[in-house]
């Protein structure tokens, strides 16, 4: 995901359930969680409708056919050198990675069990959102404050990790 110094990134995931219980993961290899296994997405394109963007990203990413596209939440994720508004999505369809995959931007595709395979902690509570996951809130809390992360839904308000710093505007 291309990030532009001091704005906020639109950007939309989905959920993408896989073959026996297991969720679609990506490994991925650039932006601020390169390296983390994630959930497929990415950046929103200026004039694409949100809903459009998250199929798109997870598409190129996972490969997997979609269903039809359930909002399941909607973040705010503030970190080191980036800030996010993350739309999520569920596919209401299992999807399967095509074999021989190579994803978009992304060095491996993986669908496994949520607990048995720790995604970076922002999708802890996308995951646990939409009824896919049961990460425990100490859990999730600890893995963002490690991160320096700040997050919360802008659907409930509930905080996941630290409460962010803000900056004096015009100081």
């Amino acid at each position: 995901m291309a990030e532009v110094a001091g704005r906020v990134i639109t950007a939309a995931l989905v959920v993408v359930p896989g073959p026996g219980d297991t969720v679609t993961f990506v490994r991925q290899e650039r932006g601020p969680y390169a390296g983390w296994w994630l959930l497929p997405g990415g950046k929103v394109e200026f004039s694409e409708p949100v809903a459009t963007a998250a199929r798109r990203e997870a598409v190129e990413e996972s490969g997997c056919d979609l269903g039809e596209l359930v909002l399941t939440g909607a973040y705010e994720i503030l970190g080191p050198g980036h800030h996010f508004v993350m739309w999520a999505y569920r596919s209401e369809r299992v999807g399967v990675v095509p074999e021989r995959f190579s994803g978009h931007h992304v060095s491996a595709v993986r669908q496994e069990r949520w607990d048995r395979l720790e995604p970076h902690p922002t999708d802890m509570p996308i995951l646990n959102d939409a009824g896919a996951a049961a990460y425990p809130r100490e859990m999730i809390a600890d893995r963002l404050a490690r991160e320096q992360i700040a997050m919360s839904s802008l659907l409930t308000g509930e905080a996941f990790g630290p409460l962010p710093v803000v900056a004096a505007a015009g100081r």
